[in-house]
């Protein structure tokens, strides 16, 4: 593999394409130039049959190769390009930068299926110079035969934007990445591939080289950026969190980005900037397009001050003004770091990075690494259960307790691997030996757990941060410290007001979760294939008081649940205010019973009930001893182990209110809720203590 290093220096190349030059300048204004490297991409993308990677910090134009390297090549005849990336928000930057190059681009991805038709047609008719498409998109088997199959021997120009994620050891495992190399493998000779990334340690070049090939060309320029004042806080809770928050973001210059490691505090966040009369907005993967979008162009346009993001808005996403990013917690590595920090200070001469950290933050970042690969077992089992013939994905999760993700992304790996394909709808065995040692779970599981120390390292350092980056990144251009970080000059910690921090404390202590009852039961539970719940059996929406462990109440109910065995009495009035802020007035109080707890839920149910001048009715029975719900992991095997668990007896006619300690699944809830629904009561609503912290790192 030849590594080229492109240092800040004038082109050489800069002549051999005039007509490189004329779209540019007339795509961004007479007087633009290429910056040092580009046309030298340019012309590597550009060769028959060519592989490159291209390393560049964010902000330096990755996309202007790409896309001028389109054009050029549509312009004397070649085929399209086909572009593949990661995110939502990065498409639609690069629908609106293509058009300003003269590029016919279009996409077809999950938020735009009413549009899919007409992109369609315009393949088949060579009227789009540029498709881009999500990784995900490639294991649609639908998308693969309509669309890539009848193009992929006429793409000119595969382009793999984030290629980092190709390697093992990257930003994040996806096996949609991989099946990237599929598609590269069915490409026309003369095919170019172009993989862009800004985010890549020697480790990672390696990585990918060996995936795309040892005759891999690499163009690697310096990754740090001046205009960043980076900056780290000692740990402290989440309600000082929230408090430093409301202190410091109104002192920050522009907008900015706030990002937390998880859904649930991204919207925590938010709601608590926007408490504290701040216009801002959560923004995370499962959020409905239309809200992202009118997201986006609220930031966009500097309408709110801050997004609080998941890493939904992460890679690529180009706002050149981004005065500052905060990190709520600590991120697992520091090339998902970098990525994050990337997307400020582009066009301005500085922006604030600070990094906050929580006592959560080690706890969730093992929970993303525990989870990043399926059990050993997991392969084990898909593979034995389609060893007596094809099934579905459906099918394999009826079979195996293990989750959907887990059987979907074994799949998917044992797919990429070429131990199975996807026919007919469903998965089968191609006759290929697999080994479990060749997917590197438990080395890869090790890397990214010095990942995480290396992190704590960079919070930790007494040395410049950005001279610490830089090693990190193996970027060698960095050889003098910044003098503008905490560690070259001195930057006086901000005070927290102590009424801020209470304000933050009673905002935690109302920090309620809705709990929605399942709507269907599992697939092969009452019926081999999902059924809906009857209306008149269903539960209504409940709410649990807090997230389990979290400052405020989440804390007080894991001391209760595991250390002294008996919830405060400090928890049944906030429980109350919750329960009547719905609306729900309940005739009666019952509860979820527990053989290993059996005083500890019915104790605090009874008070509760008094609290709210109603009866308290042990009207559910515990009928046999079942597995702990914790360890079923899937609806079907969840459900199972509930259902025929629990027997009621001696229920009231009136609205019930069904208390349990913690929800997780919710399954419990729903089974016992439709049992008394079964049995005559009129309505029944979920009440929990807590819900079990909701983990996502999109």
């Amino acid at each position: 593999m030849y590594i080229k290093r492109m240092e800040d220096e004038p082109s050489a190349t800069g002549n051999l394409y005039p007509n490189a030059e004329n779209i540019l300048t007339q795509a961004v204004g007479q007087d633009a130039q290429f910056r040092p490297g580009q046309v030298e991409a340019i012309e590597q993308a550009l060769k028959p049959g060519s592989r490159s990677l291209l390393v560049q910090r964010t902000g330096w134009g990755k996309s202007v190769v790409y896309f001028v390297s389109t054009k050029l090549l549509r312009a004397r005849g070649g085929g399209p390009t086909l572009l593949v990336s990661p995110l939502l928000a990065l498409m639609r930057n690069q629908i609106e930068l293509a058009a300003k190059y003269g590029v016919r681009a279009a996409t077809i991805n999950s938020a735009n299926v009413e549009e899919w038709n007409d992109v369609i047609t315009g393949v088949e008719r060579d009227e789009i110079d540029c498709l881009i498409i999500s990784p995900e998109r490639l294991g649609n088997e639908g998308f693969r035969d309509t669309v890539l199959a009848p193009l992929q021997r006429r793409i000119g120009l595969l382009v793999i934007d984030e290629a980092h994620c190709i390697s093992d050891w990257g930003h994040d495992f996806r096996p949609d990445y991989r099946r990237i190399l599929l598609t590269a493998s069915n490409l026309d000779e003369c095919a170019s591939i172009l993989c862009t990334t800004a985010t890549a340690n020697d480790r990672v070049i390696s990585d990918i080289g060996e995936q795309l090939g040892s005759n891999i060309e690499v163009m690697r320029g310096p990754l740090m950026r001046e205009s960043l004042h980076l900056r780290v806080l000692p740990r402290i809770d989440q309600a000082e969190r929230l408090a430093l928050l409301e202190r410091i973001i109104p002192t920050l210059a522009g907008s900015g980005i706030i990002y937390a490691l998880t859904v649930a505090d991204a919207i925590r966040v938010a709601r608590w900037l926007e408490s504290r009369g701040m216009a801002c907005g959560a923004y995370y993967g499962e959020l409905d397009g239309d809200r992202r979008l009118e997201l986006e162009s609220a930031f966009n346009r500097n309408e709110i001050k801050c997004i609080v993001a998941t890493t939904a808005l992460g890679m690529g996403y180009d706002k050149p003004d981004v005065g500052f990013v905060i990190h709520f917690q600590r991120p697992g590595s520091i090339i998902s770091y970098y990525q994050q920090i990337g997307r400020a200070g582009r066009a301005i001469d500085s922006a604030q990075i600070i990094l906050l950290q929580g006592p959560e933050d080690d706890e969730i970042n093992d929970y993303f690494i525990e989870c990043a690969f399926p059990a050993k077992d997991c392969f084990t089992e898909v593979v034995a259960h389609l060893q007596q013939g094809p099934l579905s994905s459906v099918q394999l999760r009826v079979r195996t307790n293990y989750r959907d993700v887990d059987i979907l992304k074994a799949l998917a790996l044992l797919e990429v691997h070429g131990v199975v394909e996807f026919n007919d709808k469903k998965w089968q065995l191609t006759g290929k030996p697999w080994q479990h040692d060749g997917l590197r779970a438990e080395e890869i599981g090790e890397i990214r757990r010095k990942e995480v120390e290396e992190m704590r390292d960079y919070a930790a350092a007494t040395e410049c941060r950005m001279l610490y980056l830089a090693r990190a990144l193996d970027d060698q251009s960095v050889t003098e410290p910044c003098g503008k970080c905490d560690r070259c000059v001195k930057i006086e910690r901000p005070k927290i007001a102590r009424q801020s921090v209470l304000d933050a404390l009673q905002f935690l202590g109302r920090d309620v979760h809705k709990i929605n009852p399942p709507k269907m039961f599992p697939p092969g539970t009452v019926a081999e294939a999902r059924k809906k719940i009857e209306e008149e059996w269903m539960p209504r929406q409940g709410v649990a008081l807090c997230a389990y462990g979290d400052a405020g109440w989440g804390k007080l109910v894991r001391e209760g649940k595991y250390s002294t065995f008996s919830f405060s009495d400090e928890l049944i009035s906030p429980s109350v205010e919750a329960i009547r802020e719905t609306g729900f007035e309940p005739g009666w109080v019952t509860w979820i019973p527990s053989a290993r707890q059996p005083q500890l839920v019915p104790d605090f149910a009874r008070r509760l009930a008094a609290a709210l001048g109603v009866e308290a009715v042990d009207a559910v029975e515990k009928t046999q001893q079942n597995a702990p719900q914790k360890t079923m992991q899937n609806s079907t095997t969840q459900f199972k182990n509930v259902w025929s668990s629990f027997e009621v007896k001696g229920a009231r006619d009136g609205p019930c209110l069904l208390v349990d300690d913690v929800v997780d699944s919710g399954w419990t809830l729903c089974a016992v809720g439709v049992r008394l629904r079964q049995a005559g009561v009129a309505e029944v609503m979920p009440f929990a203590l807590a819900t079990a912290r909701p983990r996502s790192d999109s």
